[in-house]
């Protein structure tokens, strides 16, 4: 039995989204068919190209060997098909983006993707950045617009800028004409992230630069619900000040902050297959917006009313 495009197409697709189930599904095809193609790749090649174990299906040697050239393979069956687009992405893009993004970029990211690949499809996933990185690596994800990332086996990473971060606090607050410190901050509520998420490192960070502790830590996973409380005076928090609404943004006071915080790398992590010229171009999409909103630092902004 020689090897089948129908074969390669599986393959391509369990590497790509990490699992036989999601396999099947993208083809619209049981679990079992597409095992079944699997099988007999191995057999025809003589080595095994998914690692099992742990419930997932990862690439081996002999899988990971082959991989550039399935995706060619396909593309070249797609363009004799009559049906393909331009050279990049096709078919599905999962596309992750930290809140921060959600609000200055993702739409015009979405519709400039659309623009440069009329048949792309984009599944979306805001979340932490720690959980998009997770869902990289596990493949859950092709691309990932996040902070702090690192480049790791399989992923590359493409250095957007250094997302500006600020304390905020109630415009009307005692400490608004103040530099404000840890230990001036130790007595007031202050909102923060999930564990793991950029802010919450830093508000972590801060603190511990002084030995210093916040009086009270309260948790929420919506950067607009947060800046919704700092504005009604209810405490403070770090966040980006692009993101604020007009009439929230009026209530805010942004701070001077000693020690100044420290900025976060935003980068776009992908999976290494995808075309360089894509992710570059998702990369100065981002750096567009952001910069257009005054969103990465490039020096310590002075205290005042935002």
């Amino acid at each position: 039995m020689r090897i089948t495009l129908a074969q390669i197409e599986a393959f391509y697709w369990i590497a790509r989204l990490g699992s036989f189930h999601a396999a099947a599904r993208q083809l619209n095809l049981t679990q079992p068919s597409i095992s079944g193609r699997i099988r007999e790749l191995e057999r025809e090649l003589g080595n095994p190209l998914f690692d099992r174990t742990g419930g997932k299906a990862r690439l081996t040697a002999a899988g990971r060997s082959i991989l550039d050239r399935s995706e060619t393979l396909l593309g070249l069956a797609r363009d004799i098909e009559g049906g393909a687009q331009p050279d990049g992405l096709r078919g599905l893009l999962r596309l992750g983006v930290v809140e921060t993004v959600a609000h200055l970029a993702l739409a015009e990211l979405v519709a400039a993707l659309r623009a440069r690949h009329p048949l792309l499809r984009i599944e979306l996933s805001v979340d932490i950045g720690a959980n998009l990185l997770r869902q990289l690596d596990d493949r859950q994800l092709d691309v990932a617009v996040t902070t702090d990332a690192q480049a790791s086996p399989g992923i590359s990473i493409r250095p957007i800028g250094e997302i500006d971060l600020a304390w905020l606090g109630p415009s009307g607050h005692p400490l608004a004409d103040t530099v404000l410190t840890p230990r001036a901050l130790s007595g007031e509520t202050v909102f923060t992230q999930p564990e793991g998420s950029t802010i919450g490192r830093a508000i972590g960070d801060w603190f511990a630069s002084a030995e210093a502790t916040p009086g009270a830590l309260s948790g929420c996973t919506s950067l607009s619900i947060t800046a919704e409380l700092v504005a009604s005076g209810l405490g403070f928090a770090i966040l980006t000040p692009a993101i604020l609404r007009p009439d929230v943004a009026a209530r805010i006071h942004r701070f001077t902050a000693d020690p100044p915080l420290t900025p976060r790398r935003l980068s776009v992590a992908a999976l290494s297959e995808l075309p360089d010229r894509d992710i570059g171009f998702i990369a100065d999409l981002v750096a567009q917006a952001f910069t257009s909103r005054a969103a990465l630092s490039t020096s310590s902004a002075a205290g005042g009313r935002i």
